[in-house]
């Protein structure tokens, strides 16, 4: 018996891409590919009415788009931190308080009106409630 020559996968990806399905192939939607890759491929006919794209020409051109657009990233930078402040971890807050270095203390109000309306809140949770009838 002859050995079977085809690919051991499950489905053979097309070389061509008909226009409706290369933008998936990409992993975007057609409005992005539309904009951002077709005016940098060639376009196949397909019968009469149909446009398809060659799918290692949609490969060159994602392989050029990484080198031009990828964002490098730090190689001694954990990316996974630890979540809590344990293990050695910084704290969650670095950066310094911008609060007022005034001589006032905690919970003294700077702003007169501050101060009226939070009376004026105070005498009226202290004061009867109107009644419901």
């Amino acid at each position: 018996m002859a050995k079977s020559t085809a690919l051991p996968t499950k489905e053979t990806v097309p070389r061509f891409l008909r226009a409706s399905t290369a933008p998936a192939y990409l992993g975007m939607c057609r409005e992005e590919f539309n904009k951002t890759v077709r005016p940098n491929v060639r376009e196949l006919p397909i019968g009469k009415q149909g446009v398809a794209f060659d799918r290692h020409e949609l490969d060159q051109w994602a392989d050029a788009y990484i080198e031009r657009m990828a964002i490098e990233k730090q190689t001694d930078q954990d990316n996974n931190p630890p979540r809590s402040g344990r293990q050695g971890a910084k704290q969650w807050r670095e950066k310094q308080c911008r609060a007022s270095t005034r001589g006032t203390g905690f919970g003294t109000s700077t702003k007169s009106s501050e101060v009226a309306d939070f009376k004026k809140a105070l005498e009226q949770a202290r004061g009867k409630k109107p009644s419901s009838t």
